[in-house]
């Protein structure tokens, strides 16, 4: 058997068959994403709630990370290393993976929906959650992490800033997890729903846990057991 093709010291240059399945899977989680969303979206403008409130769940901004970096993964299934796609992938691979923990253990309890937005909710939170971290362990290339690319988590912390001021000045109305409309998109955000202390451990409890899911994914993707010593 021929030693594997490298593009540099992380990256093998992948086998036609295998660029091919990465097409399909990825391809097909782009369109499922795609589709999803745009009916949430009508969905929601239909019974008249906010758009802006939609795409400022963290939920919502994780799904849409998954669908880009699967859309890029489908026309381009090679990956470049470039600092500027590791950052993106990882990020949508930590941010779906503790949407679907958060949401399961915390947050699944409270909501109560039907019809279509509970065929939707079920995507957002169950299944783009799990097909991701499926396809990363069985079919994604291993697409070089490393300690650095643990920056991504600049990206939470914006959204906690955005998600606490706009709370505090905007009066934005959530209406997903609350039994009554809140100026957060989660309760454990909601001073009127939980005191400062409980706030602020779990935000800490969240940021660990994005922490570890992403030293987790840096760390996996290096040894990866069909990159070494096998054709890409």
């Amino acid at each position: 058997m021929s030693s594997p093709r490298y593009l540099d010291d992380r990256l093998p240059v992948m086998s036609g068959h295998r660029q091919w399945t990465v097409r399909v899977f990825f391809g097909v989680m782009a369109v499922g994403l795609t589709v999803t969303l745009i009916a949430q979206c009508i969905l929601t403008a239909s019974e008249g709630r906010s758009l802006a409130n939609t795409f400022s769940y963290f939920t919502i901004q994780s799904n849409v990370l998954v669908l880009v970096t699967s859309a890029i993964l489908c026309l381009g299934p090679q990956p470049s290393g470039a600092l500027w796609w590791r950052l993106l992938r990882l990020s949508a691979l930590v941010g779906i993976t503790v949407t679907g923990i958060v949401y399961a253990l915390f947050l699944a309890r409270s909501v109560h929906l039907t019809g279509l937005a509970s065929v939707y909710n079920q995507v957002f939170h169950h299944l783009s959650p799990l097909l991701t971290v499926v396809g990363y362990v069985v079919i994604e290339p291993r697409q070089g992490f490393r300690r650095r690319d643990l920056a991504f988590l600049g990206w939470p912390a914006l959204w906690l800033v955005y998600t606490m001021v706009r709370g505090a000045f905007f009066d934005p109305r959530f209406t997903g997890f609350a039994p009554k409309p809140s100026n957060y998109p989660y309760p454990f955000l909601d001073p009127t729903q939980a005191p400062p202390a409980e706030i602020i451990g779990s935000i800490a409890v969240v940021f660990a846990l994005l922490l570890v899911v992403g030293i987790g994914y840096v760390v996996s993707d290096r040894r990866k057991p069909f990159w070494r010593g096998r054709r890409g």
